[in-house]
C-alpha cells in the first residue's frame, strides 16, 4: 500500500504531475485555461452558512446532490460534443459546511470555444430551481479565465488537491466555511469521501492513468528482469509502444500522453489500455468480479497481453505475535509460548474428602496473633491457597455441626464466593451463578468476571457501559430509585416489586 496510489503523498504527486502535463500540452497547442466552481441549488443544502436549518431543504442526502453534479454534467456534455466544443482537464470534488458536494473545475479549451463553453455550463448550472437565483448566479455558478502572469493553472488546482488528500503545503490556511484548518481537516475530507462513495478527482479528455500505473509497474519489473540490459535499451518490440513506456518510466505525463495520441481522442485509438481479467474466487455474496491484469494494445491485440499483476494478494486477519496477548490484556491466563508447560502442576481438589494436593503456607487466623489476617498482601498463588484451606475448614466445620444446606455447593461457587470476600465484595448466589455461566457484573465503577479458577479479575467499563452508568445516577438522584439493587440483581427486584403490586400473589 505504502507504495501504491494508496499512499496520500504518492497520489498527490501523481495528481500533480498529471496536472502539470496538461499545463505543458496547452501552453503547446496554444489553449487558455478556465476555472469553474458549481453548487448544488438550496434544496440539497441541509443547513445555512450560519449553522440554522434550510427551509428549503427536501431531506436531499449527500449522494443525491453528488448525483445531481454527475447528471448535470453528464448532459453538458452531450450538448458541447452537440455544438463540436471539445475540452479537457480535471474536476474536484469537495463537501461545503453541512457536506454537499460542490465541483472544482480546471480545464482547457480553444480560446475562440472560451465563451461558449462558459455560458452553455452556466446556462446547465443554473438551470435547475433558476427563480431562487434572481440575478445573482453566482451562487450556483462561477469563472475564472486564468491569467498566467498572475499564477499557472497548477498552482490554481494545488491547493484544491492537497486539502482533499493530505493537507501538505497548506500551513496554517483556514477554511472561510468551518474556520478550521484545511491541513487538519483533510483527514475528514477523505473520510467524507469514502462514506458517501464521491469520486474525488477525475480527469477527462486524456489517456487513462491507470494504463500510466501499470506501465511504470511493467517498467520496474522489466528493469530488475533484464539486468544486463543497457540503460534505455527498448524493452517492447514495436517503437511505438516502446515510447510510451519510455515516457511513463521517466514520469513525464505530458509526453506520456502524447505518445498515447494526444488530448481529445477517442478511448480506442489509445496505444495502451489497461488489461482486465475476472476473478478466480468468488466475492462475498459468490459473483466474480473483475482485477487488473496488466496492459495490452490494439496494435498487437488482446491476445497478446502482458501480465503486470503475477501475484494474487488476499485481506487476511493479523494474527497476534504471542497467541495469550488478547486475553492477557483483559485479564485471562495466558496460553504458554512453548509446547511444554513449565508451571507447577495444576491444585486438585477431590469432591469427596476435600483434600488439596499443594503445599499450603501456615495462615494466622485472627484469635492466633496480635492482627487480622491481610489476605490481599499475598502473593496471589499463595492467596488462592489459603482461600481454599479456609474453605475446606469452614465447610467441615459446619458440616460436623449440621448446619450445611441442603443444596451441595460445587467447590468453584465457594471458591468464587470466598475470593469475592476478600477484596470486599458480597455476592449473592444469583451473582455467583452468573458469574460462572460466563458474564459479568459491575461493583462500582469496575466491571468484574470470573476466571476458570476461581478468581475475579476486573476491567474499565466501556463508553456505552459509562452512560448507561449516568442513567442510572439519574434515575436515583431525581426519582429515588434503589439504583443499586436494580442491577446487583435485577430478578430478584421485579419479583419483589410484583409482590408488592399484588399481596394475594404472596
Amino acid at each position: 500500500m505504502l507504495a501504491s496510489a494508496s499512499n496520500p503523498a504518492h497520489r498527490r504527486n501523481e495528481m500533480m504531475a498529471c496536472v502539470k502535463g496538461l499545463e505543458l500540452i496547452a501552453e503547446m497547442r496554444g489553449d487558455c485555461a478556465m476555472f469553474y466552481t458549481i453548487t448544488c441549488p438550496s434544496k440539497y443544502h441541509a443547513t445555512l452558512m450560519n449553522g440554522k436549518p434550510n427551509p428549503t431543504w427536501d431531506h436531499s442526502t449527500v449522494r443525491k446532490s453528488s448525483d445531481y453534479l454527475v447528471d448535470t454534467f453528464a448532459a453538458f456534455r452531450k450538448a458541447m460534443h452537440k455544438k463540436e466544443l471539445r475540452w479537457y482537464g480535471v474536476r474536484v470534488a469537495e463537501p461545503h459546511h453541512d457536506g454537499t458536494v460542490h465541483w472544482h473545475l480546471l480545464c482547457f479549451m480553444r480560446k475562440k470555444h472560451r465563451r461558449a463553453i462558459s455560458e452553455l455550463l452556466r446556462r446547465f448550472a443554473i438551470r435547475e430551481d433558476r427563480a431562487e437565483l434572481g440575478n445573482n448566479t453566482g451562487a450556483r455558478f462561477k469563472s475564472k479565465l486564468i491569467d498566467p502572469r498572475k499564477g499557472t493553472p497548477a498552482s490554481y488546482i494545488a491547493k484544491y488537491v492537497s486539502k482533499n488528500i493530505d493537507g501538505r503545503g497548506l500551513g496554517d490556511t483556514v477554511s472561510k466555511e468551518t474556520g478550521k484548518s484545511l491541513r487538519d481537516s483533510a483527514e475528514h475530507v477523505t473520510a467524507w469521501a469514502s462514506l458517501h462513495r464521491v469520486q474525488q478527482f477525475r480527469f477527462f479528455g486524456i489517456p487513462g492513468r491507470q494504463a500510466y500505473r501499470e506501465l511504470r509497474l511493467f517498467a520496474s519489473q522489466a528493469t530488475r528482469a533484464m539486468k544486463t540490459s543497457k540503460p534505455g535499451a527498448p524493452v517492447l518490440m514495436d517503437p511505438k509502444l516502446d515510447a510510451v513506456l519510455a515516457a511513463a518510466d521517466v514520469g513525464c505525463f505530458a509526453t506520456y500522453i502524447m505518445k498515447q495520441g494526444g488530448v481529445l481522442v477517442p478511448r480506442k485509438n489509445y496505444l495502451i489500455h489497461t488489461a482486465y481479467e475476472p476473478t478466480v474466487e468468488p466475492g462475498t455474496y459468490g459473483d466474480h468480479g473483475i482485477r487488473i491484469y496488466g496492459i495490452w494494445s490494439p496494435i498487437t491485440g488482446k491476445e497478446n497481453k502482458i501480465c503486470t499483476h503475477v501475484h494474487t494478494w488476499k485481506m487476511v486477519k493479523k494474527a497476534p505475535a504471542n497467541p495469550g496477548a488478547e486475553s492477557a490484556a483483559q485479564g485471562d491466563p495466558v496460553a504458554p509460548w512453548t509446547r511444554g508447560n513449565n508451571c507447577p502442576p495444576n491444585q486438585k481438589i477431590r469432591k469427596k474428602e476435600m483434600v488439596i494436593d499443594v503445599a499450603i503456607p501456615e495462615i494466622m487466623t485472627p484469635g492466633e496473633g496480635t492482627g487480622a489476617l491481610d489476605v490481599s498482601k499475598q502473593p496471589a498463588k499463595e492467596r488462592r491457597a489459603i482461600l481454599r484451606r479456609i474453605t475446606v475448614e469452614i465447610y467441615n466445620k459446619k458440616k460436623a455441626q449440621g448446619h450445611v444446606e441442603s443444596r451441595n455447593y460445587s467447590p468453584l461457587e465457594v471458591l468464587l464466593s470466598n475470593f469475592a470476600s476478600s477484596i470486599g465484595i458480597e455476592l449473592r448466589e444469583s451473582q455467583v451463578n452468573h458469574l460462572l455461566n460466563g458474564k459479568r457484573i459491575r461493583y462500582g465503577d469496575r466491571i468484574y468476571y470470573a476466571t476458570h479458577d476461581g478468581a475475579l479479575r476486573s476491567m474499565k467499563p466501556e463508553n456505552s457501559d459509562v452512560q448507561i452508568r449516568n442513567v442510572w445516577k439519574l434515575l436515583k438522584k431525581h426519582n429515588k430509585v434503589d439504583v443499586g439493587h436494580i442491577i446487583d440483581d435485577p430478578v430478584e427486584h421485579y419479583s419483589n416489586m410484583l409482590k408488592n403490586m399484588d399481596p394475594i400473589a404472596r
